[in-house]
């Protein structure tokens, strides 16, 4: 008993050592949480309206993002490349973020969030398109401040699925 409160006093000297920490859920967001959260909401319907500014106008040059659909993490160059693939693929019919934490120390913030899509399938005009595909994702992105601007250094995501099923 004594050595693990020795350490938990160790821990909370250590904390309080610490630079200060933003850590909030919304509504009681600081400033600079409600600005993270707004790079992430412009990043998110710059993609859906597939104007060509995402990922190009929010990732650091550094950026390195993974998910359920890569086998590896992938950097830039290829975010860029498949994204304006994808443009040609598929559009997003309807789409919901969520935040779930923010958490932000000095020039880093760490963001948790949930996303639900609808999207459809392109296809050849006067072919009957096929129904939406609903995807929900768990997302885990890291930005750092670039100048005045929060740009995206790190994503990963990982699917949810509705009801904890198998």
């Amino acid at each position: 008993m004594g050595q693990r409160f020795a350490a938990l006093a160790c821990a909370g000297a250590l904390a309080l050592m610490q630079p200060a920490v933003a850590v909030a859920q919304a509504p009681t967001w600081s400033s600079e949480q409600q600005g993270v959260w707004g790079v992430i909401n412009r990043s998110w319907s710059d993609e859906v309206a597939r104007n060509g500014r995402w990922p190009g106008q929010y990732v650091h040059q550094n950026v390195v993002g993974w998910g359920p659909e890569w086998p590896m993490p992938r950097y830039r160059d290829s975010m860029e490349r498949w994204s304006r693939w994808f443009d040609t693929q598929s559009r997003v019919l309807q789409h919901e973020i969520s935040p779930a934490a923010i958490t932000i120390a000095g020039n880093t913030a760490v963001v948790h969030y949930t996303a639900v899509a609808m999207r459809q399938r392109e296809v050849p005009r006067g072919e009957n398109p096929p129904e939406p595909k609903r995807e929900a994702y768990g997302i885990v992105e890291t930005l750092v401040r670039d100048g005045a601007d929060w740009r995206f250094l790190s994503s990963s995501s990982f699917p949810l699925k509705a009801g904890g099923g198998n």
